[in-house]
């Protein structure tokens, strides 16, 4: 789903749902040519309406070319199978170029083909005018390349290809739309660091096996040694109990590796919070990247009415998953800053550092601070709010913003 929008009467005409509507089926059914006879057609109709007479000649003109275009068409409405080469994804601002397949099934010729994304959401433009295919033979295939400018991050559905064809008009468009749909994921603009610093003490982990995925140390053996009672069965080395005919068990390294965690605020409340909020992903994105090449393992809390907890590192998530996180993420009315403690606090000391990228700074925030400190973890913090500063910090414990 795209990301949840703020309502406003004065927000851009294709924001409106309606006018989207009406404007798709618009464009959908029209050629530039027949657009400009339909508006043709409605300025005389005004005219009509004004008492002027040979308005009407013009009027009945205008309508009856449309409709005889309209009739023509449709016995040539294409009857085509369409899908899409979606690339990897694209980051917020950047132009999407992929390629459609189009395959005539038919044993009838279709001309004057156009292929083009229908019913997109506001956030995804079409680039450039739909490519024309001027004719596809019974069972040809073609390829041709589509374009969308991304405005914003977001993870959004595509809702149908359509195929249509203005032969003989050159005025009306018989649409055919191919069906299923595609998600299409668009990371957040990414912000580059050439450098993040924060400690990085590595941390006993209970059960760091199957948690770090041999990320570290988990996985060493350290050795053998003489069977102890309460020892598992799993461990017996076969060999050696082969060898010398006495029980021998295996011996592992500690688990221990670094891991950090990272805390979005996801609280905004109006429209000028909303591109903070972007923002603040955008820089998430960018300490992520440095992080990641690190192989740190990375939990990320994001935080508003509810906290919803991932984990990364480098055999439990690439850093794309991470991209794919932030891309998803929604922004909240309210940061519920009991429930960020009954989450985070208790993984306290298994943590090496916590970095909390804010969307305020206010005595609740400072107080979740404290008590991280009080666990003995090391903190970051960067308040995206130019106008307050976190207070009561170390010099190195607050993140100036790039």
């Amino acid at each position: 789903m795209a990301r949840r929008r703020r309502w406003s009467f004065f927000m851009p005409p294709e924001e409106h749902r309606f006018i989207r509507f009406l404007n798709d089926r618009y464009r959908s059914w029209l050629t530039p040519l027949g657009q400009a006879m339909l508006w043709a057609a409605g300025a005389a109709g005004l005219m009509m309406l004004w008492g002027l007479q040979p308005a009407i000649v013009f009027f009945s003109f205008c309508a009856g070319v449309l409709l005889v275009g309209l009739s023509a068409g449709l016995p040539f409405r294409p009857r085509l199978t369409l899908s899409r080469r979606l690339p990897p994804p694209v980051s917020a601002g950047d132009t999407l170029l992929y390629r459609v397949v189009v395959e005539n099934r038919t044993r009838r010729p279709a001309r004057k083909v156009v292929v083009e994304e229908r019913n997109l959401p506001p956030e995804l433009k079409p680039v450039g005018e739909p490519p024309v295919i001027e004719a596809l033979g019974p069972g040809e295939r073609a390829e041709v390349s589509l374009s969308l400018a991304c405005a914003t991050r977001g993870a959004y559905e595509l809702p149908w290809l359509q195929a249509s064809s203005f032969f003989p008009s050159a005025l009306v468009k018989w649409p055919r739309r191919a069906p299923g749909k595609e998600r299409l994921l668009v990371y957040p603009r990414f912000t580059p660091l050439a450098r993040f610093d924060v400690p990085h003490g590595r941390n006993y982990q209970p059960g760091g096996i199957p948690i770090a995925s041999s990320v570290g140390e988990s996985t060493e053996l350290a050795g053998t040694r003489e069977w102890r009672e309460g020892d598992r069965t799993r461990d017996i080395h076969w060999p050696s109990l082969a060898r010398t005919g006495r029980l021998v068990v295996k011996e592992y390294q500690e688990e221990y590796f670094v891991r950090l965690a990272m805390v979005l605020d996801v609280e905004s409340r109006s429209v000028s919070d909303d591109a903070l909020f972007e923002r603040s992903l955008s820089l998430a994105a960018g300490i992520a990247d440095v992080l990641a090449r690190q192989e740190y393992i990375i939990d990320i809390f994001a935080a508003g009415s509810q906290v919803f907890h991932f984990q990364a590192g480098r055999a439990l998530a690439h850093f794309e998953h991470i991209l794919e996180i932030l891309a998803c993420l929604e922004a909240e009315d309210r940061l519920d800053m009991n429930a960020l403690e009954a989450v985070l606090l208790p993984e306290a000391r298994k943590l090496s550092a916590v970095v909390l990228v804010m969307m305020d700074w206010d005595e609740a925030r400072a107080e979740l601070i404290r008590k991280l400190k009080a666990h003995g973890v090391a903190v970051r913090v960067l308040s995206v709010r130019p106008d307050r500063r976190p207070e009561g910090l170390a010099p190195d414990e607050v993140v100036e913003l790039p």
